[in-house]
C-alpha cells in the first residue's frame, strides 16, 4: 500500500500533470514544469513516475480512477499504445443514456423533459471530465492515434447523434426546426463546452456561479428549441 503522505504527493503530481499537459501539450511539457507545479524538486518526481510517458499515463489512470491498489512506485513507462488504449476504453465508458434513449424513441411522452435531460446530461459529462478532455484535445495534435480516436470518431459521433435527434424532433414538429441540425448540435455543444469547461481555463473562471451557470445554459438551450405555447 502507498503511505498516506506518498499518496498525497502522487495525487499532487497527477493533478499538476493534468494542468500542465492541458496547457502546454505533450511536447511542450517538461518534467521540471510538473514538479514545480506539484511543489517538489525536479529530481524527486522520479520517485513517482519513471518517465514522461509514465507521467502522461498517470494523468488518465488517476483521472479515470484506473490506478489500482496497491500502487507500485515509480509508475513504469507504459507499453506503446497502452495510454491511448486506456483513454479509449475510459472515454467509451462515459455513457449518455438519455440521448441514446431519445434516439431510440420516435414518440416521447414529453419532449421538453427529454430535451432538458439530454442537455443536463451533456453538461454534467463535460463539467466532470473537462480537465481530461483538455489534455486530450491539447495533446491529440501531436499523437495521431489519439487524434483519430477522439476527434474523428468519438467527438464526431456525439455531434452526429445529437444532430440526428434534433433533425428527427424538428421534422416531427416537436422541436423548433432549424436550417441545419448539424450546426445547431455544434452550437449546443460549444455553448456547454465554454461554460462547463473552457471558462475555467481563462480569466472568466470565477465570474459565474457554477450552479446558476448550469441552470442558465440548460434553460437557454431549451427555450431556443421549444416552440412557444399557443
Amino acid at each position: 500500500m502507498v503511505r498516506r503522505d506518498t499518496h498525497e504527493r502522487l495525487t499532487a503530481v497527477a493533478e499538476a500533470s493534468t494542468e500542465v499537459f492541458g496547457r502546454l501539450g505533450y511536447r511542450g511539457t517538461r518534467m521540471a514544469d510538473v514538479a514545480a507545479a506539484a511543489g517538489m524538486s525536479a529530481g524527486s518526481i522520479f520517485n513517482y513516475v519513471e518517465s514522461k510517458e509514465a507521467l502522461f499515463h498517470l494523468v488518465f489512470a488517476y483521472g479515470f480512477s484506473q490506478l489500482g491498489d496497491p500502487v507500485l512506485l515509480p509508475l513504469p513507462t507504459p507499453a506503446p499504445g497502452e495510454t491511448v488504449a486506456l483513454i479509449s476504453e475510459s472515454v467509451r465508458a462515459i455513457r449518455a443514456p438519455r440521448l441514446q434513449a431519445a434516439l431510440a424513441d420516435s414518440n416521447p411522452s414529453e419532449v421538453a423533459t427529454e430535451l432538458r435531460r439530454i442537455v443536463e446530461e451533456r453538461y454534467s459529462i463535460v463539467e466532470r471530465h473537462w480537465p481530461l478532455f483538455a489534455v486530450i484535445e491539447r495533446c491529440a495534435v501531436e499523437m495521431p492515434d489519439l487524434e483519430e480516436f477522439y476527434f474523428q470518431r468519438t467527438r464526431s459521433a456525439f455531434f452526429a447523434g445529437l444532430a440526428r435527434y434534433l433533425e428527427a424532433r424538428g421534422s416531427a414538429g416537436m422541436l423548433r426546426p432549424m436550417p441545419d441540425a448539424a450546426v445547431t448540435a455544434r452550437i449546443i455543444s460549444e455553448t456547454i463546452a465554454w461554460f462547463a469547461w473552457k471558462r475555467h481555463q481563462g480569466r472568466d473562471a470565477l465570474l459565474f456561479d457554477d450552479e446558476l451557470t448550469r441552470r442558465t445554459v440548460v434553460e437557454f438551450v431549451c427555450a431556443a428549441l421549444l416552440e412557444p405555447p399557443l
